[in-house]
């Protein structure tokens, strides 16, 4: 077990994202492309378009969060990536728990205090890597706390 690195991230919910980001910026292209031939009568002109054009990208591009949740698990540490932000490090020494209860959406990390890390990149949705990453998410933490 040395030296053994966990990673994970999220599957469906990062084929959704792709999906959905590749749809939204398919749907404004072509409204933007459309809009000065199709316009009921009202008047667009080239600011209009590469306006709707460019919300589709950013719009596009808010879908493509949905792929960003890592897990990184080594001896020394944790390392989480959510939604927004960089990368968070958790030492093992002050790790009280691997935890994924039964109606939680997310697996989580339990800190002293009750505190709670949730870690996005494993999911319900994910049912058999979520189940495998969690299974050598636990020995690695058991490894990582001998029996006193």
């Amino acid at each position: 077990m040395t030296g053994e690195t966990i990673t994970a991230r999220p599957v469906l919910m990062a084929r959704i994202g792709y999906a959905s980001a590749v749809v939204v910026l398919a749907v404004f292209l072509v409204t933007a492309v459309v809009m000065p031939h199709a316009n009921a009568g009202a008047h667009f002109g080239v600011e209009d378009q590469v306006g709707t054009a460019v919300l589709g990208v950013i719009l596009g591009g808010l879908f493509l969060m949905l792929t960003r949740p890592r897990l990184e698990a080594d001896r020394e540490s944790v390392r989480l990536r959510s939604f927004l932000g960089g990368w968070r490090t958790v030492p093992w020494d002050v790790v009280v728990a691997v935890d994924f209860p039964s109606k939680v959406r997310f697996a989580r990390i339990v800190l002293p205090g009750e505190e709670t890390l949730a870690i996005y990149a494993v999911q319900r949705l994910d049912r058999e890597q979520s189940v495998e990453v969690m299974r050598r998410l636990r020995a690695l933490f058991a490894a990582t706390h001998p029996a006193i």
